[in-house]
């Protein structure tokens, strides 16, 4: 993890990013981009020394993800991720995240919770690499292809989708191929984002900017599906008439809308029997002497005997044992 002050025609940033290399013996070096957890706490000490001094702070997300070995859990890498996460989220000046190459699941995003994500042409942005993705859903990698289709990992995609937010042109070859054509594009993106969007507002505004970001993403759509035919289910739903519910709703189908009008009926009711019951939202459903280390056991042995037997002496015998356990622990309980 790169970090470090810099300034673009006049204008002062904090520049975080992953650096990965550029050949094999860099590679090895640079860990193939997947930092430790120090190196994300690291990310977090600059962007709060940017957030004091009012910086605004850009990003250069370059991982397939963070480090998953032995000594980074031991260290605490799924803290030091989430713990960017939700300080990002309260930083009062802008942060604008561009992806130069990949981005992969929380080792990107703990870099990546900007207001503004930029992404160069030929980048990827995933939660799992299709090869990952495969290995999970199909057992084989290689239904690695189908996965990358299923991901929609592509800039265009992901700015459809509202993931990313503009896409960054790259030169003839891709940026790897001719590096330095590519910074003046990155560079007016950049500047560009900051001078029309951020560039003198206040510190809420910018919070809230972000916030709205976020809570726009998740777009999706749950019905049922046989056989997994759901390209053929969505035009059927966008053929059917419609109906609506009594609160104005669409539904596909009147049968639709029932069960939409029943499940909010339901959470309404539910919403209805909590209500000043903050002390026990589920009673429990016997006294809590019953909990006591060895009077459930002693009890229902001794049930359980009488219902072996069925009858005669011992079997009164065995349900006065029962009574009196069962006092015992109402005693207990008291």
């Amino acid at each position: 993890m790169v970090c470090g002050l810099a300034s673009v025609d006049g204008v002062s940033f904090m520049f975080i990013g992953h650096q990965k290399g550029r050949n094999t013996k860099e590679n090895i070096y640079r860990n193939f981009g997947m930092p430790q957890p120090n190196g994300y706490r690291k990310a977090l000490r600059f962007m709060r020394h940017a957030d004091h001094f009012g910086l605004p702070i850009v990003t250069f997300v370059d991982t397939p993800g963070a480090y998953a070995g032995k000594n980074a859990e031991e260290l605490g890498q799924g803290e030091a991720i989430a713990v960017n996460l939700r300080e990002m989220f309260g930083f009062r000046v802008p942060i604008i995240s561009v992806v130069i190459g990949e981005g992969g699941s929380g080792g990107a995003l703990a870099i990546g919770c900007a207001n503004t994500n930029l992404i160069m042409e030929h980048s990827v942005y995933y939660v799992a690499s299709p090869e990952a993705c495969a290995a999970i859903l199909w057992k084989s990698r290689d239904k690695a292809g189908t996965a990358t289709e299923a991901l929609r990992i592509t800039s265009s995609e992901l700015v459809r989708f509202g993931v990313m937010d503009e896409i960054v042109r790259e030169p003839l070859g891709a940026a790897h191929s001719d590096p330095v054509a590519a910074f003046p594009a990155i560079k007016e993106a950049i500047l560009n984002t900051y001078r029309t969007k951020y560039e003198g507002a206040d510190g809420d505004e910018i919070r809230l900017d972000r916030y709205a970001k976020f809570r726009k993403l998740g777009m999706f759509e749950e019905f049922l599906v046989s056989g997994g035919r759901w390209r053929e289910a969505r035009e059927a739903r966008a053929a059917a008439g419609g109906a609506r519910t009594a609160a104005g709703t669409w539904a596909p189908t009147a049968d639709d809308a029932a069960l939409v009008e029943a499940m909010a009926d339901a959470d309404e009711a539910w919403g209805e029997r909590l209500r000043g019951k903050d002390a026990w939202v589920n009673k429990p459903a016997q006294p809590p002497g019953l909990l006591r280390s060895g009077v459930m056991e002693a009890t229902l042995a001794m049930a359980e005997l009488a219902r072996v037997q069925g009858g005669g002496a011992d079997a009164v015998a065995a349900r006065r044992a029962a009574q009196a356990a069962a006092a015992a622990q109402r005693v207990a309980a008291e």
